[in-house]
């Protein structure tokens, strides 16, 4: 198990958080200026997100492919909601100052480390893998660009409100979905397709560059608090993982749909969603505090990705 999970993970993980380490050293070394950061979250966030999730989505998305289809999208939310949940219970006295932390404790980088690490461990089943991630997506994608993008830029006591909720990315997600629904995606030419693909392929290095350009940016000598660091780290990186291979271990799921169980684990188990960066960059927030808490995790993700899928494997061998 060692050499066939924890190793090919390991080095998936290593390579994305090379990129992040470059982009740091970048920053400090004021070749990438705050500026160009603030920029890049905007395009990405205005063009190339918008590109991607409707590039993907028009093209992959078959629902009569598999009829539970809708099953995936709603784990998703379940996942969120039970992060969220554990979340709320543990910084409930501080629940409206911690709302940042909150979200980075809850909203998993489903697609920026899914997908690479999935590359490296499956061959003749990457395809419907990466179907089932795509699936898993939707859910992620849309709650995280309606109450993930308020949780982390609203202030202490600001209500939520829809039209803060509205935004490029999730416009673009809904949308496409209900293309596809209506059975509208076969119509759209490919001279509109093959453009708007070829700028969404530079949403996913331009958005682990944001990343790397904020965690390098961010000072180690403000990290957070201890017992917020404990409570985030401990949802996202073993609690929730914990739950869901309790869960799994109590279904049908790994019996009937083996390479589903292996993506829940894998997105129960993944890092703070890199794109609560890219929001707070775009919309505003408090980059210090959401930066600090997504180091650590960063770091601390390195070993416990890997360590989660393998005794997954190992439970079920």
């Amino acid at each position: 198990m060692i050499t066939t999970t924890f190793i090919p993970v390991f080095k998936a993980v290593f390579a994305i958080f090379l990129i992040a380490i470059v982009s740091g050293l970048l920053v400090r070394r004021n070749i990438i200026k705050q500026s160009d950061i603030q920029s890049l979250s905007h395009i990405t966030i205005v063009v190339l997100l918008p590109c991607l999730f409707f590039s993907k989505i028009v093209s992959s998305f078959n629902p009569s492919a598999f009829i539970y289809w809708w099953l995936l999208p709603l784990v998703a939310f379940l996942m969120i909601g039970l992060a969220l949940g554990i979340a709320y219970l543990l910084f409930y006295k501080k629940r409206k100052q911690k709302k940042a932390l909150m979200a980075v404790a809850s909203f998993m980088n489903a697609n920026y480390m899914v997908l690479p690490i999935a590359t490296m461990l499956y061959t003749i089943e990457l395809d419907e893998f990466l179907t089932y991630c795509f699936l898993f997506i939707l859910g992620v994608s849309t709650a995280l660009w309606s109450v993930g993008k308020y949780m982390v830029t609203a202030g202490e006591n600001e209500k939520i409100r829809f039209n803060q909720l509205i935004n490029p990315p999730l416009i673009a997600s809904l949308g496409s979905i209900f293309i596809v629904l209506i059975g509208g995606a076969p119509f759209i030419p490919s001279a509109i397709m093959i453009p708007v693909d070829f700028i969404g392929q530079a949403a996913i290095p331009i958005a682990t560059i944001v990343l790397g350009a904020t965690l390098g940016s961010v000072s180690v000598r403000q990290l957070p608090p201890l017992p917020d660091v404990l409570k985030v780290v401990g949802i996202k990186l073993f609690i929730v993982p914990a739950l869901v291979i309790l869960l799994l271990s109590q279904t049908q799921w790994l019996i009937n749909y083996p390479l589903i169980a292996d993506l829940l684990v894998l997105q129960a188990s993944v890092a703070p969603a890199t794109l609560l960066i890219v929001q707070v960059r775009k919309y505003g927030g408090n980059a210090q505090q959401v930066g600090s808490m997504m180091l650590i995790s960063y770091v601390v993700c390195l070993l416990t990705i890997p360590a989660w899928l393998t005794f997954w494997r190992m439970l079920i061998a």
